[in-house]
């Protein structure tokens, strides 16, 4: 009994207040009945029976700029972790927040409400603006719950994460090697800094480096997987990149990892770069080819992309048990300006060991009226051992007359063996052009004499270099680069484009 009741009955035994006064008081209510508290350990049956109201978060903040842009929703998820089912409400006691769906009801399934902030119209400044969101369930046991909402609503534009791509795929061999490690690049896409830290929810996952800082510039983060130990299967992990300050965080990036007890497709591409050269108001240049195969087992289904407006490949997709099949690259220079430009060709196979490839692509637009450039190609681009391989030396546009010149071109004294060197298109008739090889240099040249020399302006072949593929060391595929420099005479000052050509080893 509580503190007055026994008041009321030392009262009653000192005299001073009789039995029935005190039973006048009780049913009159004013006096309380006394009662004594239930112990934790035997609640009242009907509350284990109630709903109970689960939340993922207590407080929830928003960073924006009274500049913009609005920063991302975030997702605030609710669930009954009690018994029967749970219907709620949502409110909130701000103008500037807002809640979708503002109610809902669960059975124990987790439901997802976005909460978004809008501060149009509002100003910033150093305190937070601050709000409460309150889920009301009148038959809950623990109602209502209540999650404090806070925006940082700064005079400045905050930054935004950007980060590419949004997903990524691995596949490896179940006690096999890992697969090749791959990059994710990001980059400030709003203002001020973006300060940012990146984590993952799987123990094979590695992200290096875990941290960085951007004004806008691209920042590479190497992801490597560690598929020992790991069983056949699918895996599936993410990578957070957050930064507290910036309107849009965090943001996400999936990956996925197939284990399979077969060696995965493997893509093998027969050029890892290309070069383009046309003048500004001309026609477009040739279109060159690659071949995609699968180097590995099983089958390779594989996409083909560009990143430039110039650029296309045809097909942009194709599948391989092995044999290889060319896709062609084209190049639109029809309203380019002079200058050089840059684009990628990235090739992805989803179950491959080291997808994405890439093949760099290279285009420059020179001035109309000549480009004064010096270049080298490879016919045919990929061969057998014992393959004749030529190595055309080619200018177009020279800036002057050329009555005689000399040049290196560089190989590799383990995939090639020299045969020759022969006169060009634009010097057939010229009395002299020969070479001399020396561990794997060929220092060649020539002089008209009684020939003619090559006019300003012209376009062709000055010198033909023929190798034989020997092979030596080199695995399928492998590929050997082929390099001219030291220009003398009345080359020196060209614009090598290209200075070097690709050959590609095949068993």
């Amino acid at each position: 009994m509580d503190a007055e009741m026994k008041s009321l009955a030392v009262q009653s035994r000192g005299g001073r207040l009789r039995t029935p006064v005190l039973l006048l008081l009780l049913l009159l209510g004013l006096i309380p009945l006394p009662h004594c508290k239930k112990t934790p350990l035997s609640p009242d049956a009907d509350l284990l029976e109630r709903p109970v109201i689960w939340l993922n978060a207590w407080v929830i903040a928003f960073t924006a700029s009274e500049a913009g842009p609005i920063p991302t929703p975030q997702e605030l998820r609710i669930k009954n972790s009690g018994k029967n089912s749970l219907k709620y409400t949502i409110s909130d006691d701000a103008p500037w927040l807002s809640i979708s769906p503002a109610d809902g009801s669960s059975t124990g399934q987790v439901n997802g409400h976005a909460v978004a902030v809008d501060a149009s119209g509002m100003s910033g400044r150093d305190a937070d603006y601050t709000a409460t969101i309150t889920i009301t369930s009148s038959d809950a046991y623990n109602n209502p719950q209540k999650v404090a909402v806070a925006l940082k609503l700064s005079k400045e534009p905050p930054a935004e994460i950007s980060v590419s791509p949004a997903a990524l795929t691995f596949a490896a061999q179940a006690g096999g090697s890992n697969p090749s490690a791959q990059t994710i690049t990001i980059r400030n896409s709003g203002k001020s800094v973006l300060n940012y830290a990146i984590s993952d929810d799987a123990g094979w996952l590695d992200v290096n480096p875990p941290s960085g800082s951007s004004s806008g510039e691209n920042k590479s983060h190497t992801v490597a997987v560690n598929s020992g130990g790991l069983a056949e299967g699918s895996y599936a992990a993410t990578i957070t990149i957050a930064d507290p300050k910036a309107a849009n965080s965090p943001q996400r990036v999936n990956v996925t990892l197939q284990v399979s007890q077969q060696p995965p497709p493997t893509i093998v591409v027969s050029r890892s770069s290309l070069s383009f050269s046309a003048q500004a108001g001309s026609g477009s240049p040739s279109p060159q080819t690659i071949g995609i195969r699968n180097g590995g087992s099983g089958t390779l289904a594989y996409t083909v992309a560009w990143d430039a407006a110039w650029l296309s490949v045809a097909p942009a997709s194709g599948t391989s048990t092995g044999p290889e099949y060319p896709h062609t690259v084209s190049v639109n220079s029809g309203g380019l300006a002079q200058g050089n430009y840059a684009g990628t060709i990235t090739i992805a196979g989803s179950g491959a060991v080291n997808s994405p490839q890439v093949v760099g692509v290279a285009l420059q637009i020179t001035a109309p009226g000549g480009s004064n450039q010096i270049g080298v190609s490879c016919s045919p681009s990929q061969g057998q051992t014992n393959t004749t391989v030529s190595f055309p030396v080619s200018i177009s546009g020279n800036a002057k007359a050329i009555s005689s010149f000399g040049l290196q071109l560089m190989f590799d004294a383990a995939m090639f063996q020299y045969v020759g060197t022969a006169k060009g298109s634009l010097t057939g008739d010229w009395t002299y052009i020969d070479g001399n090889e020396s561990g794997g240099t060929v220092t060649l040249g020539g002089f008209s004499g009684s020939g003619s020399t090559v006019a300003t302006g012209s376009s062709g072949t000055i010198a033909v270099v023929t190798l034989r593929v020997t092979g030596g060391t080199y695995g399928d595929g492998q590929q050997s680069v082929v390099t001219i420099r030291s220009y003398a005479d009345d080359i020196s000052g060209m614009t090598p484009e290209p200075a070097t050509t690709t050959f590609t080893y095949r068993k």
